[in-house]
């Protein structure tokens, strides 16, 4: 029985030794990849048969360096998955991942690149898996953060280079700590990565594979997002929007959860087909509200759903919306007051405002009424100015009411 342990694990070994000499990048990856059962086997079975194996004299006899210390932290690493220990599965993964990207940065070529990206990807999962088991355990996670700075490490080595072949992973490494970024809430790590890709030195966005592309730019997008930049947030989403594919409606449908908001915020109102394509019932009421101007049932639809855009972290975006709806409702008394008064056609009653207000069901008092309307103008929805002593707004002759996307 021991014997066939052993032999099992020789066998994954002098596998993995054959695929090293002959840089073959496709096997290579196969071995290094956890979720391979025929070398978690190997390796578990060998643990349970003989538990003061030494895979670091076993991994030193079958490979080369600096691959031995690779396998041999592998090897670790499963076996301590196989028994539910993710805390030292991720130490074993990241001690891979730093022996691994030490070779990496020396070869010519980038044959070893999938290997490493199925490492990088065992790394991010594990990290989860152990913070998962810390919480669990009444302690503190941190092991995501780890796998962020391990993420960064590879990232650099990846990317600093002149053989452009190494820098196939760069945006699957950017994607990846994006997402560990939003996790952690740490937006202002990303700003950096931004500028990288921006760079002449990285490779065209093009030649990156299309989910890699659309990931990109949904992150970037939700950034311009909480950066109040709604034309970057509309372009990079409408590009990940786009470019999705079908097969992932999910997707799609996660992606317009931002860029509905962005696109009433400037002006664009999206069709009841596409809110009922995608399921997103709790916008229908939000859109009508904003198009006609009636901010009670804004505010009603903002709290009746606050539980669901908060979780999807869209509130405060949309909670700007009510400026948009207030515009609608200013422009309605503005062409009433044009249409009882056509020789002062600029000139719009603030207390006529305030009862537009009352009707629709968000009554305020005038002082109110004029402080709203000056943040109106000072975000530049309206053109004018404010008469206090008549109250009284004065609007612009030409353009008093600027398309949403150009302010």
């Amino acid at each position: 029985g021991r014997f066939l342990v052993m032999a099992a694990l020789g066998n994954y070994l002098d596998a993995a030794s054959a695929a090293v000499r002959a840089r073959d990048g496709a096997t290579l990856a196969r071995l290094l990849d956890v979720t391979n059962s025929d070398a978690s086997r190997a390796v578990t079975s060998c643990l349970a048969e003989n538990r003061e194996v030494n895979l670091g004299s076993l991994c030193q006899q079958k490979l080369p360096q600096p691959y031995d210390e690779v396998f041999a932290h592998h090897c670790q690493c499963l076996g301590a998955i196989g028994e539910g220990r993710f805390e030292d599965a991720f130490a074993a993964v990241t001690a891979t991942t730093q022996a691994f990207v030490k070779d990496f940065k020396l070869q010519e070529t980038a044959w070893s690149l999938d290997a490493l990206v199925h490492v990088v990807k065992a790394a991010k999962e594990l990290a989860t898996r152990a913070d998962a088991a810390l919480v669990a355990a009444g302690k503190k996670a941190g092991k995501l953060h780890d796998a962020g700075a391990l993420l960064m490490l590879v990232y650099r080595n990846t990317a600093n280079t002149s053989v452009t072949e190494k820098k196939r992973a760069s945006l699957f490494l950017v994607v990846s700590l994006f997402k560990i970024y939003f996790k952690l809430n740490t937006l202002h790590l990303c700003k950096n990565l931004i500028a990288a890709v921006n760079l002449p030195t990285f490779p065209a966005f093009e030649t990156f594979p299309s989910s890699q592309k659309v990931t990109y730019s949904y992150y970037v997008g939700r950034l311009a997002v909480f950066d109040d930049d709604y034309h970057r947030a509309e372009n990079h989403l409408s590009y990940a929007f786009a470019h999705c594919s079908n097969k992932h409606p999910t997707n799609k449908k996660l992606t317009l959860r931002y860029l509905i908001p962005i696109k009433l915020i400037l002006g664009k109102k999206p069709t009841t087909h596409l809110l009922d394509k995608y399921e997103l019932h709790e916008y229908k009421t939000v859109v009508d509200a904003v198009r006609k101007g009636n901010v009670a049932q804004l505010n009603t639809a903002l709290q009746q759903h606050q539980v669901t855009f908060i979780m999807q972290g869209t509130f405060l975006v949309l909670e700007k919306l009510r400026a948009v709806a207030l515009r609608t409702l200013f422009q309605k008394t503005h062409a009433f007051c044009a249409r009882q008064n056509p020789q002062k056609a600029n000139q719009v009653s603030l207390l006529l405002f305030a009862k537009a207000l009352t009707w629709c069901g968000a009554g305020m008092d005038i002082d109110e009424v004029e402080c709203v309307v000056a943040n109106l103008i000072y975000r530049k929805f309206i053109k004018g100015y404010i008469s206090h002593k008549s109250r009284i707004v004065v609007l612009a002759k030409n353009d008093a009411f600027p398309s949403l996307g150009s302010s």
